[in-house]
């Protein structure tokens, strides 16, 4: 028995090592961000890393007004709130009709839209620039939010089909024999339960959203409805870098997914705990 339970630790302290250094790989690009957006101009001419000499909020200036953040940030919040709202609404839905009701076509319906997560978005690109523009929506809002719900369809819709399935029959049944009616048992037995496959939807459709760059470079060109992310790019010159004001810029533009995952962080565990993720 000794012998057996010795003989797995190696490969325990193994798996703690790649798993440490998984954690040190992805925390070293916020600490570097972090050290240069708060240093000087000179600081960084001096020393590309390195803690700042003086602690200075002048890249953070430079970054709000060259970049037009504030704009840009309130065309992002619009974005996602749209896109995300409308994709998770779609996904609860799509989810409820494939598990619970039955009606023709059901099979062949799901696995058509399922199919599309095999397609990569960016093969895509001309004919939605092409759709987009014959239907006026270019340089709007509703370019991006549409599309954005359209491409996260599928997996939502199977994410959602998944956990609405793992319900106990039992339940909607007694419902039923109740008096429930269809919209009845959908509104308040399976969306209270849902909550926490909700609050995964709404993690990853968020940050899928905010921090997406190609389409929303392609289809929004004004500033007036141009999201975050490219407006940052703007900091970016051909023959000038300000990278203390880039880096300040993006991490003023990952904070919110920051504190999204963690307001949502117990309902992803929650979720991940009862199988949602099946």
């Amino acid at each position: 028995m000794r012998n057996r339970a010795v003989r797995p630790r190696p490969l325990r302290w193994a798996l703690v090592a790649g798993m440490t250094g998984l954690g040190i790989s992805a925390v070293i690009p916020l600490v570097f961000m972090l050290q240069a957006a708060f240093r000087t101009q000179l600081d960084w001419a001096n020393s590309k890393i390195g803690l700042p000499t003086t602690f200075s909020l002048d890249a953070f200036a430079r970054a709000w007004v060259q970049a037009s953040i504030g704009t840009y940030f309130i065309n992002s919040v619009i974005v996602t709130v749209g896109a995300v709202s409308l994709s998770v609404a779609l996904a609860a839905t799509s989810g409820y009709a494939f598990s619970t009701l039955r009606w023709r076509g059901r099979t062949f319906t799901y696995f058509f839209i399922l199919a599309w997560m095999a397609i990569p978005p960016l093969l895509l690109m001309v004919p939605i620039y092409v759709e987009m523009s014959d239907l006026g929506l270019i340089d709007t809002y509703w370019s991006v939010i549409l599309l954005y719900s359209a491409l996260n369809l599928p997996f939502n819709m199977y994410l959602m089909t998944a956990f609405f399935r793992a319900v106990p029959v039992e339940l909607v049944e007694a419902a039923r024999v109740d008096g429930a009616s269809v919209h009845t048992i959908f509104r308040s037995l399976l969306l209270p339960l849902s909550v926490p496959a909700l609050a995964t939807l709404v993690i990853f459709n968020a940050l899928y959203v905010w921090n997406e760059f190609v389409f929303a470079l392609l289809l929004l060109h004004d500033d007036s409805v141009r999201t975050l992310t490219v407006g940052v790019n703007q900091l970016v010159g051909k023959f000038f870098f300000d990278y203390p004001a880039l880096l300040a810029g993006m991490l003023i533009t990952s904070l919110p997914m920051v504190i999204v995952y963690l307001v949502f962080q117990k309902y992803l565990v929650r979720a991940i705990a009862a199988g949602a993720l099946k």
